[in-house]
């Protein structure tokens, strides 16, 4: 087994870089419907013993780029890229891995595998919430990895969304795609993309969220991410 103390080391590493979300998931013992979408979607996940899952909540993370710049594009997926890639290289050894996630064609499904770390539920806005970070949170890196290493997943914890009696992010949606159901993306895409929209650069639904509000990115960050994603939104949804 993997030196703990070494992999202990290295999950700090991680997280003092603003990657403090982590998690080892057995390749064998992953529900049957996420090994399949991941064998479909071209995983070799039989090769190999472990899964490694990373990412980040809240702040720290739009920091350390602060601190180091954004000048290359896509800087999010390139600093993570590099700081898992060290990760690997200084704590893991030289177990054999195989990269997931991102940079790759291979197809997982990210949000099934937080809620099998732990790390998250479904919410109505799509997306998953966290028991710590609420919709603060996203997936960064995932690779397979063959070696021994321990399980780690996050201790249980109710879902925030069990508690929450108002659901503002459903009352303060204007355009009603938010609903228990989940969310309706066409209908949200296409209020994101009309001219003047106040959804262009931030969603008021996840914004309206009551938890963990000492989490909630920065309004720049918060703009910087919906910004990547409207000109996608335009071409697919005729908004050019």
């Amino acid at each position: 087994m993997q030196n703990a103390p070494n992999l202990q080391a290295g999950i700090r590493f991680l997280a003092e870089g603003g990657l403090n979300l982590f998690a080892i998931l057995d390749c064998a013992g992953l529900p049957d419907g996420i090994r399949r979408m991941m064998t479909e979607g071209g995983a070799p996940l039989a090769e190999y013993r472990r899964l490694v899952l990373i990412g980040h909540g809240g702040r720290r993370l739009w920091q350390a780029l602060q601190e180091t710049g954004m000048a290359r594009d896509d800087p999010i997926d390139h600093y993570s890229v590099d700081l898992a890639g060290q990760f690997m290289r200084d704590y893991l050894g030289d177990a054999p891995t195989f990269w997931l996630y991102p940079g790759t064609e291979v197809v997982i499904p990210l949000q099934r595998l937080g809620e099998a770390a732990g790390w998250c539920y479904s919410s109505p806005l799509g997306s998953g919430i966290s028991p710590v970070y609420g919709v603060w949170f996203a997936y960064r890196a995932a690779f397979l990895l063959d070696a021994d290493l321990p399980e780690m997943r996050q201790q249980p914890a109710p879902s925030p969304c069990n508690a929450c009696a108002d659901k503002p992010c459903i009352t303060v949606c204007p355009v009603d795609a938010v609903q228990m159901s989940g969310l309706d993306v066409e209908t949200c895409a296409r209020h994101r993309i009309r001219p003047q929209s106040p959804c262009a650069d931030r969603c008021l639904a996840r914004m309206a969220c009551p938890y963990f509000p000492e989490h909630r990115y920065t309004l720049p960050q918060i703009q910087y991410h919906y910004g990547i994603s409207l000109p996608t939104l335009r071409a697919w949804f005729g908004g050019e």
